[in-house]
């Protein structure tokens, strides 16, 4: 009777402890957005954002996550000019028509950056070349980062690094990111 008692208090133990295991978080793509900023030379600013953002947030073996972050860089929107959007588009910026993702795969991190925010490091994957990046994880402004508000993540990166060198008399280097991102509701959310 004591066997069998005991025996059903660890199968009750493991089963807890099997349902508290984290389990992957998908970003909600209907409240998650990514937007970019290019500087013109002369005339300031031009702000862009993709429409689809999608990816998730993963738990990794040793207890710390990971993010991935995809985006659609087909569905590209540019508050600029219009040679400017098919630039940008063109096979000497972004090259949608050969590479139409756009992704980010984080170094694994500790969950309480979700929280305090700081340096969140990883690979850019752009045009078909992957780059080591540091982008800026914000702090959060609630309690329940990515579902009571958003995770944003920032980042600057160069256009040369992606092989991104035309019109370097009109447009700047650096490309400015900025990622909101919002997980989906699940049951205890």
């Amino acid at each position: 009777m004591i066997r069998s008692w005991l025996g059903g208090l660890c199968l009750a133990g493991l089963v807890g402890m099997a349902m508290a295991a984290p389990t992957r978080e998908s970003f909600d793509p209907a409240h998650s957005a990514a937007s970019f900023g290019v500087k013109l030379r002369l005339s300031g600013d031009v702000p862009g954002k993709f429409s689809h953002t999608d990816g998730e947030l993963e738990p990794e073996p040793d207890g710390r996550w990971r993010v991935q972050v995809r985006v659609d860089a087909r569905d590209l929107e540019l508050d600029g000019p219009a040679w400017m959007l098919r630039n940008t588009r063109s096979k000497n910026f972004l090259d949608v028509e050969n590479h139409p993702e756009i992704r980010f795969t984080s170094q694994p991190f500790d969950r309480a950056l979700l929280a305090s925010g700081g340096p969140l490091k990883g690979q850019l994957d752009l045009r078909g070349l992957s780059r080591a990046v540091t982008f800026t994880l914000a702090p959060s402004t609630c309690k329940r980062p990515g579902h009571g508000c958003d995770l944003r993540v920032l980042g600057v990166i160069s256009r040369r690094s992606f092989g991104m060198t035309s019109q370097r008399v009109w447009l700047r280097d650096e490309v400015a990111f900025d990622i909101r991102v919002r997980l989906r509701k699940t049951t205890e959310s």
